[in-house]
């Protein structure tokens, strides 16, 4: 059997290496576009930062490791340009001599992620304007900050924008973060993010909500961000952070399913609209396992199961549907300076988008016995039905949060109900938490307003 895989890193090494263990007679051909097939994406901010020294520790397999290791042939700098389904074929260039070759395959599996999306104002092209998503880019601004480049003016509110913020504050650059929407961090509601937002601005970051660039201008060694007020920030670099979309240019050219939010449609199997190519990563639209709406979530927990069950498939010497992806829960966990932000499940305007009826409370309990030293409140939200099934959960605190959205994803992920969280015998000591935890609290708070 020959297997193509197209891209690396979560999707594609993973599922490579997956692949390799389990079909040891299989022949497969890994290509990737860039020079890094497997590296740690969510490491580079840390790197920047400074947390992280060696750039090395970056890297978790490399194109060597993969070839001598696991017996993959793995090809840097090669582009997948277009497939061609009718003929299992796929058609290949060398970005270093721009020599096109085509491969026969008998399984594809398409793992080529998201791409930065840029706003489309006059100006985003100027140097020293760069995205934050790749090795390439965290190297170009670091070489930016090694030269002498004292501030930053921060394109989006997301994620990667407030990570980025925070990184470069510490790196001792003057940061201004701008948020076309009205609050930062999406993935949480107003009333959460308000935390996240105070404390970026706590540190000393410049965070403009309700703020739309409309130009950059590259004004002598400086860059000025005009906003739709007229204002002009002056800054040495432009971090753009405004979202990515998935790279699924080639599967659309090649006639496979490609969903509204513009990532390839794959079945619980990772199966394409086509029975011998397979799809994982920030390149598919995923189901979201509350509300069943079709997304794209680009996170590499998910990318990594993903790629395990389609290798699996693609092993399988029968029909190839053994495994099943459950859909996309969506949780995720952020750090901003002592500040913990994480999220589970649906949020509100997930929720409303789709129209299910839902109830929430907001707690703020401590997140260990208020006697022993050092106890933080806890900013916990539940969302939950009508019925009561818990269907999502966010929370932001000092201390103790990864460990209550662990719990409560657990929770959603088995059917949970607010009545089953009050229930819930968790592990009691008072330095970690109080004979009722928060957990606890939140479902016995929700079960009262929910007879």
């Amino acid at each position: 059997m020959r297997v193509v895989i197209v891209g690396g890193n979560a999707g594609g090494a993973t599922a490579a290496t997956r692949l390799r263990r389990l079909r040891p007679d299989a022949e497969i051909v890994l290509v990737e576009r860039g020079a890094y097939v497997s590296y740690a994406n969510c490491g580079l901010l840390y790197y920047l930062e400074g947390v992280m020294k060696e750039r090395s520790a970056l890297f978790v397999e490399t194109a060597d490791s993969l070839r001598s290791k696991h017996g993959i042939d793995v090809r840097i700098y090669t582009e997948a340009v277009s497939i061609d389904p009718a003929t299992h074929t796929v058609r290949l260039r060398d970005l270093t001599t721009q020599q096109t070759s085509v491969e026969h395959y008998d399984k594809l599996l398409l793992a080529m992620g998201a791409e930065p999306v840029f706003p489309h104002i006059p100006g985003i092209d100027s140097a020293g304007v760069v995205p934050l998503w790749s090795v390439p880019h965290m190297d170009a601004i670091a070489d930016m900050i090694a030269h002498g480049a004292r501030s930053a003016v921060i394109l989006g509110g997301g994620y990667v924008g407030c990570a980025a913020s925070e990184a470069l504050h510490e790196r001792g650059l003057e940061v201004t973060l701008l948020e076309v929407g009205e609050q930062v961090l999406s993935f949480l509601d107003p009333d959460v993010a308000l935390y996240a937002q105070q404390e970026l601005e706590a540190h000393g970051i410049a965070v403009r909500t309700d703020a739309r660039a409309t130009q950059v201008v590259r004004d002598g060694r400086q860059l000025a961000t005009v906003l739709e007020d007229g204002q002009h920030l002056a800054s040495d670099l432009v971090v753009v952070c405004t979202g990515v979309r998935p790279a699924s240019r080639i599967a659309r050219d090649a006639g496979l399913a490609v969903g509204r939010t513009g990532g390839i449609v794959v079945s619980p199997s990772l199966r394409t609209s086509d029975p011998d190519i397979y799809a994982v990563g920030d390149v598919i639209e995923v189901q979201h396992a509350v509300t069943g709406e079709p997304v794209v979530l680009p996170l590499a927990g998910p990318a990594h199961k993903q790629a395990r069950i389609a290798a699996t498939n693609i092993a399988n010497r029968g029909q190839g549907w053994t495994e099943q992806y459950p859909g996309t829960l969506g949780s995720t966990i952020l750090k901003l300076y002592d500040l913990t932000c994480g999220a589970t499940g649906a949020n509100s305007k997930q929720l409303e988008r789709r129209s299910i009826p839902f109830k929430s409370v907001l707690i703020h309990p401590l997140n260990h016995a208020e006697y022993y030293p050092g106890a933080t409140p806890v900013h916990l939200k539940l969302l939950y039905g009508l019925d009561g099934k818990v269907l999502g959960a966010q929370a932001v605190g000092h201390d103790g949060v990864d460990k209550r959205i662990d719990v409560l994803a657990t929770a959603i992920s088995f059917g949970a109900r607010v009545e089953d969280l009050d229930r819930l015998q968790l592990a009691y000591s008072p330095p970690f938490s109080s004979a009722r935890d928060p957990v606890n609290i939140a479902g016995s708070v929700a079960d009262i307003h929910n007879p």
